[in-house]
């Protein structure tokens, strides 16, 4: 056995200080490439593509584009620092699955008055000077509302750390900023995922979203012209206008869904599988056992009660809480109805390896912190919510797509999640845990309830990290 190390992400000046026309990861996914119909060591063929940099570029077009082989690109992977784009382009890029995100976080860090304004408005400077002063408002409260809230803690918990304490009060202050409110983020991403992204800013009518995509394909396509080529819009939506075929049964007038919202049932079961212990223990026997899949299933049904304890507890034997389960419990999906402020779906839509479709969004229903009640903050929190809500209804229909840039992250919305038993695993250790935000864990710890409930056997290790 032998193991060489290919390549690894550097930074960028490093890479620039070789002065070398051959520093691409290019020529990484040629020699890959070849791997398969090649009878020659890989190193040997890393060696070849680092001398021919052109015929290398030239075989990934024809393996990529031509012979459909898309998997190649996928050993290309960038490092891009995305800096000053608004929460609401996040909605675009954090879509990307396989790829990895870290954005500044406005639990930890104190947001200064830095706000996108839409180029959109440039030439509207009546709508730009409103716009601006709702802004404006809208961080002024969220400096005194946080004020406010650390002087409450330093009185009412005086034993927290003051950044323990702090990082509390911003978690709550936040709920007030805008999705304009400027962030960045580090993103590791493969050439064909890119590629997706690329697109998908295509599509996009927001001129940010065309900004960052021409800044992302002029730098990427300079290093690697040969892996990216699928980038503009190609009129393909999937989306369904039900105005064309005349019927809008589905649509409602004024606010969408509003007497519907209820912020007190956060979470409604769509749909729980049947037998789900059974059906867990019998995937992992499957793997093992020489019986068909149903004949595992009807078998493993007639076991006494007794027997099963001792299989599940074998399951779970040595397990940790670093630990994945394993991917039996990939064959188990339930279904939730979910409703939550944009606050904590910016933590939610990180887990995108479930099926997530989330509604527009609704401004006219705030989800307010608690502790802004303590504080006697709400009435100012609810002027500016309904300041927000007469702005971005009154954009014009050419103008509507900017509405999201009027929305505060107390803003809220329904969201339709299908997850597996196994993620489901994942997604509860961390936001089931002591030290999750309180809003996406009361929804973490319904989900716990329900599935518990459903799969006593399956989900006897399902807890928060600090419960384990």
């Amino acid at each position: 056995m032998k193991l060489l190390i290919a390549g690894y992400n550097i930074d960028k000046s490093l890479i620039d200080s070789l002065n070398n026309p051959t520093a691409t990861p290019e020529v990484i996914s040629a020699a890959y490439a070849r791997i398969s119909r090649s009878t020659k060591s890989v190193d040997e063929l890393r060696k070849e593509a680092l001398s021919q940099v052109d015929k290398a570029r030239g075989s990934n077009t024809n393996i990529i584009f031509e012979m459909g082989h898309s998997s190649v690109a996928e050993h290309a992977v960038f490092n891009l620092d995305v800096i000053g784009i608004s929460r609401v382009l996040t909605e675009l890029i954090q879509r990307s699955r396989i790829a990895s995100f870290t954005e500044k976080s406005q639990r930890y860090v104190t947001f200064g008055k830095d706000y996108v304004v839409p180029d959109e408005l440039n030439n509207r400077p009546k709508l730009k000077k409103a716009y601006n002063d709702l802004m404006n408002a809208l961080f002024a409260e969220y400096e005194l509302s946080y004020t406010e809230i650390d002087n409450l803690y330093q009185r009412t918990q005086p034993q927290l750390k003051p950044r323990e304490r702090e990082a509390l009060a911003k978690e709550d202050a936040r709920y007030i900023l805008p999705l304009s409110t400027k962030t960045q983020m580090g993103i590791t991403i493969n050439a064909r995922s890119l590629e997706n992204l690329l697109r998908r800013l295509a599509k996009s009518p927001l001129k940010e979203a065309a900004e960052l995509k021409e800044l992302i394909y002029s730098q990427v396509s300079a290093i690697a012209p040969s892996l990216i080529r699928y980038t503009e819009d190609d009129g393909y939506s999937g989306l369904i206008d039900l105005e064309k075929v005349g019927f809008t049964g589905f649509l409602q007038q004024e606010l969408p869904w509003v007497a519907e919202l209820d912020l007190e049932n956060k979470l409604k079961v769509l749909s729980t599988p049947s037998n789900t212990d059974d059906s867990v223990l019998s995937a992992i026997i499957y793997q093992q056992g020489e019986l068909s899949w149903t004949e595992t299933k009807e078998t493993v049904a007639r076991l006494p009660r007794l027997i099963k304890q001792q299989l599940w507890t074998q399951v779970f034997t040595n397990l940790k809480s670093w630990h994945k389960v394993p991917r039996a419990f990939e064959t188990i999906d339930f279904s939730f109805e979910l409703s939550m402020s944009e606050s904590c779906w910016a933590q939610f839509k990180r887990h995108r390896y479930c099926t997530l479709l989330r509604k527009g969004g609704n401004a006219a229903i705030a989800k307010i912190p608690p502790v802004i009640h303590t504080i006697k903050r709400t009435e100012p929190w609810l002027e500016l919510t309904k300041t927000a809500i007469r702005y971005g209804s009154s954009l014009s229909p050419k103008l509507s797509y900017l509405a999201p840039y009027f929305r505060t992250n107390a803003s809220t919305m329904t969201v339709f999640a299908k997850m597996n038993l196994r993620e489901i695993y994942h997604f509860i250790r961390l936001r089931s845990d002591a030290h999750a935000q309180w809003e996406i864990r009361e929804l973490s710890n319904l989900m716990l309830a329900q599935i518990k409930k459903n799969a006593p056997n399956a989900a006897g290790y399902l807890c928060g990290k600090s419960d384990f």
